[in-house]
């Protein structure tokens, strides 16, 4: 039998909670359900606005047979002497994105005061099958007294997945600029995306040579999974927050790496932006990365390796963006 998930909302922290539940009841329940992230999104969504407009409240997940319902509902906000104020705007403002991104929204005001928003999302073989498409950008330049880079972008599409690839190798010239293309000859070869096979491969490439720091990743539907070895440096932008990528120390192909696959829930709207130690660290400034989204990821990419690379080093960033349920 099916309970269903409630959980409250009465703080910021609640929202990291929403999600962490709402990723182990889909598991439970759901084999053909639309995409983790669209529900994660639309319970958000409505989790905020009861944050920003309700007061507080709580948010429920069922299935209901071919339907998947996400209900939100709040008390209203209250006057200074703690009375319902049925003035005050409620969660059924500021449904945008619920609305976008739901099959059927519906809307009803409590006669004690407050609301309940019900968002109804299909689990339809049509909705599973659709495609997921992400918008890569990159650039690339050489530290500025040589002509060969030993920085490497490289994405590919494979079966609907796409594999990211950001390196860094060790020094720079014709050593690092060889064994940078000797290295993108390998990716272009791939014929899977799997990420410890393609970490095995590289590392066998990278023996008898300075070795290399780099960013490896698969983005789907399902989310992002990647690893991170040396100082390469990414931030993902997902549902309006931005944070640092993790990653852990090493050479690939000099010294001994303790691998660890890291996973993220990717919402319709993210930006990844993966750089070298060629881009300067004044990038980093988490409020100001939100601009990326208001730029294609090719132009994005061009406008960060101008304005903050490094003119004495390879200098590398990869954006991606999306992605798109069609």
């Amino acid at each position: 039998m099916n309970e269903g998930l409630k959980v409250d909302i009465d703080m910021e922290a609640d929202l990291f909670i929403l999600e962490h539940k709402i990723n182990k009841y889909l598991q439970k329940i759901c084999s053909d359900l639309p995409s983790v992230p669209l529900v994660n999104l639309v319970a958000r969504e409505l989790a905020t606005n009861i944050l920003k407009y309700g007061g507080k409240g709580f948010v429920t997940v069922k299935r209901e047979g071919y339907k998947l319902i996400v209900s939100a509902e709040d008390e209203g906000m209250t006057n200074r002497e703690g009375k319902i104020d049925k003035t005050k705007k409620s969660l059924g403002i500021g449904l945008d994105v619920t609305k976008k991104n739901c099959d059927k929204l519906d809307i009803e005001q409590k006669p004690g005061g407050g609301m309940v928003v019900k968002a109804v999302l299909n689990l339809s073989q049509q909705r599973k099958e659709k495609g997921f498409v992400l918008h890569v950008g990159v650039a690339s330049k050489p530290h500025y007294l040589e002509e060969d880079n030993g920085d490497i972008c490289f994405y590919k599409e494979l079966g609907g997945k796409y594999f990211l690839f950001v390196a860094d190798v060790l020094g720079h010239g014709k050593r690092a600029g060889a064994v940078a293309k000797e290295i993108e000859l390998y990716l272009k070869n791939l014929n899977e995306i799997h990420i410890e096979k393609i970490y095995a491969g590289l590392e066998k490439i990278l023996q008898t040579t300075r070795g290399c720091a780099a960013f490896l990743a698969v983005v789907s539907r399902s989310g992002l999974e990647y690893l991170n070895v040396g100082n390469i440096k990414g931030w993902l932008i997902n549902s309006g927050s931005v944070r640092k990528l993790n990653g852990v120390n090493g050479v690939i192909g000099r010294t001994p790496v303790r691998l660890k696959i890291f996973k993220e829930i990717l919402f319709p709207d993210f930006v990844l932006v993966v750089c070298t130690d060629g881009i300067k660290k004044r990038l980093i400034q988490a409020d100001d990365l939100k601009w990326l989204k208001t730029m294609k990821t090719e132009e994005a990419a061009k406008k960060i390796l101008q304005e903050f690379s490094i003119k004495e080093d390879d200098a590398s960033v990869l954006i991606a963006s999306g992605g798109e349920w069609l």
